[in-house]
């Protein structure tokens, strides 16, 4: 049977309308919870752990050495965040630190933290890089490894009909036919006498006192990794190896990337031509022009060369930091800059990362809230929405979110409890406070304020939030969030069509309507997650009228809108998947497969695709509503309301926020079972 009762019709009204001042959560069983509470998956368990979650569900910032570290500072802080509540700390070096990085006494310092945080509960957790990006280990990587940086990064075009008297400091060059393609003529450049020449220079990374005076390191390079490992974690291995997965739980890389700087160029790394060749069978540099102009076959080019630099990257920083974290029962936590999607300048594909984390994670940075652009902060849907999904599919129970950073010395705890609650119900479930500073003398109060921390008048007073925030992060790591739905993000399209120089109008197209489509689709209530390709290709397969993600058995796969492009093997499973009648609905019409026009899609999505021409309210309510939970009477232009519902052993979690600032929302929800109970998060009571 259906619930649908004026006691729950009322919870779901208050809890709406008072969304800003309490959370509710509300458990539907079929049965009342049994009496034994030791299943972590229970609502039993939940309700026994509830008013006092342990440690690990804590808040735990990014703990801010800044400064000439000392016990004494380390011991003053260390207890006013037990006192506050939070269950843990990163130590995080930044711009102002006296104290050597790595040093002996960086070790002292931070062995004396973690037995001092070990004694008063709080986990103590390694922030890998001073400051970030995480990979040169504060200036030592390329001091003890040159290769990681003066191969070069990049190549930059030049191009010319006079070729110029420095031809020799070119490291390819290439010259226009007469029926439009390109010769390689590198190394008889100087017997040329006119033409169209393309020509390419290595170009580096700028050095900067920023990476101690030498530049950032190459990811995609052998053997960087590897380094950037050995240089950064002998010490701690030294210092607090015994803690290794205790005290010490894991570690946060913080935005390691593959970036390009600069105008006029692309990315490169030494066996790049190499690694391209083998992978797709012909010659990346004959068909470098493709990746700055639509010339030759420049769609299959652009999306061959990203495939090519998302695996390299994942190979060689991914997988080696996912190794030597699972080797030493460490959690590898840490975000990318995925506000960029679709662009692939940081990385082509930040959901393929977060295969590789224990504990993938995110940031959210300021104190704004946009929910059009794909390359907003909060509000931006989508970012969240691949990390909760990757996490789902791959059975990763905790997530991360880097929280509030730069959002000023005026953010308020209503702020902070309305972006919070955003990014929980959304499927976050650690909190991590960006930053709580060691000191705040000279320049270094003006380093993305503001500060959680001894600094700000409200401290004494943060002890509720955090408790909170714990609550959540117990409750909404209970269970499991099975969502029947999959949409497949359309990223291999949009390599398509971008160039660093001139971007065809039909990439920004992708990134706009597809934010529209995911946030159209969290508004109207339904349950989904998002699929990558390239997790896929690893992790998917059919079973019957199921697409398969890892854990995960969807029953409607939907192509959005934007996407003209499937990988070969997301295509393989596609096509098994509609032979075997699995339902498949698109908004677009695919034309292309790994970059290349097709002609077998035709005949395919005539035969095995529903077409949609447009997401309105009746194509929701009849094909992608959930008939597991039910909103009625939900006004969706008032209020900015958001559920996440999850699976427990004796019945579900419904979690329940509205983030409007100003707008009430109001309805009624039915979910099937006998029981329901209020927790509430403020107070940790229930009824």
């Amino acid at each position: 049977m259906f619930i649908k009762t004026h006691y729950m019709r009322t919870i779901l009204k208050k809890a709406i309308d008072a969304a800003l001042l309490f959370s509710i959560f509300f458990s539907a069983s079929s049965f009342r919870p049994p009496a034994d509470t030791t299943h972590p998956n229970s609502f039993a368990y939940l309700k026994q752990q509830f008013a006092h979650p342990g440690k690990q569900y804590g808040s735990a910032p990014l703990w801010v050495w800044n400064a000439k570290v000392t016990r004494e500072a380390i011991d003053s802080m260390l207890v006013q965040f037990k006192r506050n509540a939070f269950g843990g700390v990163f130590i995080h070096p930044r711009p102002g630190l006296i104290t050597p990085y790595l040093s002996n006494e960086w070790f002292d310092l931070w062995q004396y933290a973690l037995e001092r945080g070990k004694k008063l509960g709080l986990d103590v957790w390694i922030y890998d890089e001073d400051s970030y990006p995480s990979g040169f280990a504060g200036g030592h990587v390329p001091d003890e490894m040159p290769s990681s940086y003066n191969q070069g990064q990049m190549l930059h075009l030049v191009k010319t009909t006079t070729l110029p008297d420095t031809v020799k400091s070119f490291f390819i060059g290439l010259k226009k036919t007469a029926d439009g393609s390109f010769e390689d003529i590198t190394g008889k450049l100087e017997n040329e006498k006119g033409g169209d020449y393309y020509l390419f220079a290595k170009e580096y990374y700028n050095k900067s006192p920023w990476y101690g005076n030498f530049s950032y390191v190459d990811l995609m390079a052998k053997g960087v990794t590897e380094k950037f490992i050995d240089v950064t974690m002998k010490g701690y291995e030294k210092a607090v190896g015994k803690e290794f997965g205790k005290a010490m739980p894991g570690i946060f890389s913080d935005e390691p990337n593959i970036e390009v700087q600069g105008a006029g160029n692309i990315r490169w790394t030494p066996d790049l031509f190499a690694n391209f060749q083998e992978k797709w069978g012909y010659d990346l540099k004959q068909n470098l022009p493709s990746l700055f102009e639509e010339t030759g076959n420049w769609q299959k080019v652009r999306h061959d060369y990203y495939q090519t630099l998302l695996q390299l990257f994942i190979d060689r920083w991914s997988k080696p930091m996912h190794d030597y974290t699972e080797k030493n029962g460490l959690q590898w936590t840490g975000h990318y800059w995925e506000h960029a999607w679709p662009n692939p300048n940081s990385g082509p594909d930040n959901m393929a990362m977060y295969a590789w984390h224990q504990r993938p994670a995110i940031d959210m940075l300021f104190n704004q809230f946009n929910e059009q652009s794909p390359n907003a902060q909060f509000g931006n849907i989508r970012s969240v929405k691949e990390l909760a999904s990757v996490a789902n599919q791959l059975g990763k129970a905790r997530t991360l979110s880097e929280t509030y950073g730069g959002g000023g010395w005026e953010l308020t705890f209503k702020d902070m409890k309305r972006l919070g609650d955003w990014e929980y119900v959304l499927g976050i479930n650690t909190l991590n406070q960006h930053l709580s500073f060691m000191t705040l003398q000279g320049a270094r109060k003006y380093d993305y304020p503001q500060s959680f921390s001894y600094h700000n008048p409200w401290w004494p007073y943060y002890k509720g939030l955090n408790e909170h925030f714990a609550r959540l992060s117990l409750a909404l790591s209970t269970g499991q969030q099975q969502n029947d739905i999959l949409i497949i993000e359309p990223t291999s399209t949009a390599w398509m069509y971008f160039s660093y120089q001139h971007p065809n109008e039909k990439f920004r197209k992708v990134g706009t309507d597809f934010q529209t489509f995911v946030t159209r689709l969290e508004k109207a209530q339904v349950e989904y997650d998002l699929g990558s390709e390239n997790i896929i290709k690893d992790n998917g397969k059919v079973f019957g009228k199921n697409f398969m993600v890892g854990n995960r058995a969807y029953t409607t796969v939907i192509l959005p809108p934007g996407m003209e492009n499937v990988d070969e093997p997301t295509f393989q499973l596609l096509k098994t998947y509609a032979n075997n009648g699995g339902k498949l609905l698109s908004f677009d019409t695919l034309q292309y497969i790994n970059g290349e026009k097709n002609n077998e899609l035709q005949a395919f999505q005539h035969q095995h695709i529903q077409k949609i021409d447009s997401l309105d309210n009746k194509i929701v309510q009849d094909y992608l509503l959930s008939g597991k939970i039910q909103f009625q009477n939900l006004d969706t232009t008032k209020g900015d309301l958001y559920h996440m519902r999850r699976q427990l052993a004796d019945g579900q979690l419904l979690f329940l926020t509205n983030s409007s600032m100003n707008e009430k929302a109001e309805g009624q929800v039915m979910l099937q079972g006998k029981d329901a109970v209020l927790l509430n998060t403020q107070d940790r009571s229930y009824c």
